[in-house]
């Protein structure tokens, strides 16, 4: 179960990287897999592919509220994981972070309140970067697990991506640990590919932690908030 577990870890660092330019509420469709030869043994176990949604909410006072949630094919009925996060984007705060999952019957759920000013969690930091795509390199300080890290967000030009069969231009983006004296060094990795019209769309996502990679490619845009737990799919 150790596999699982690492699995879960990466997908909670992907929390909900939906879209904030849009004007409305909406859902992004994903399909994902775990990468490499992680992916590969942890297939032989536990699920390694599957459905994800990130979706977007407009809450009152101008805040955001931005979910992932995670399926996999062949999962038992109700099995799912979930990522949540609240955030301001006039002070680029996260106000609160949540998660919870259940898997072969077994529930489990856990919330902590941040709001700490310009403090964010990795997905308020996605939708930072999706407002204002930095052309040069920056900084950002990160809440993960109730601890902070110094980060930096890299451009890399741009390159061309295939999504529904077509090539189109994106940006991409890096996010990596800094080491600096007498702080904690975030061992993970966020790769972004952002569409370069004004929604900057996310069309693939990479996160790693440890030996294990997470990669979630666009399937499809929707308007509005959907439940992925509730799909009437035949997973």
């Amino acid at each position: 179960m150790a596999t699982r577990a690492l699995a879960g870890a990466v997908l909670a660092a992907l929390f909900a990287a939906a879209p904030v330019r849009a004007a409305g509420d909406e859902t992004l469709v994903y399909r994902w897999r775990l990468d490499g030869l992680v992916g590969a043994l942890a297939g032989l176990f536990v699920p390694n592919a599957g459905e994800g949604l990130l979706t977007l909410r407009h809450l009152p006072e101008g805040r955001l509220r931005s979910e992932l949630t995670v399926t996999a094919e062949h999962r038992a009925a109700g099995d799912y994981f979930r990522y949540g996060a609240e955030w301001d984007p006039a002070t680029g705060t996260t106000l609160s972070a949540w998660s919870s999952q259940r898997w072969r019957g077994e529930e489990k759920s856990k919330r902590a309140e941040v709001g700490q000013t310009g403090v964010i969690d990795v997905a308020s930091a996605v939708h930072m970067l999706r407002l204002n795509p930095p052309a040069a390199p920056r900084r950002l300080e990160i809440w993960s697990d109730g601890k902070l890290y110094p980060v930096s967000v890299v451009p890399h030009g741009h390159e061309r991506r295939r999504v529904e069969g077509r090539e189109i231009d994106v940006r991409h983006l890096t996010v990596r640990g800094v080491a600096l004296p007498d702080r904690r060094l975030w061992k993970g990795s966020l790769d972004l590919w952002l569409t370069t019209g004004p929604e900057a769309t996310p069309v693939e996502i990479l996160v790693a932690r440890s030996s294990a990679r997470v990669r979630l490619e666009l399937v499809e845009r929707r308007d509005g908030i959907e439940d992925a737990t509730t799909r009437g799919d035949s997973r």
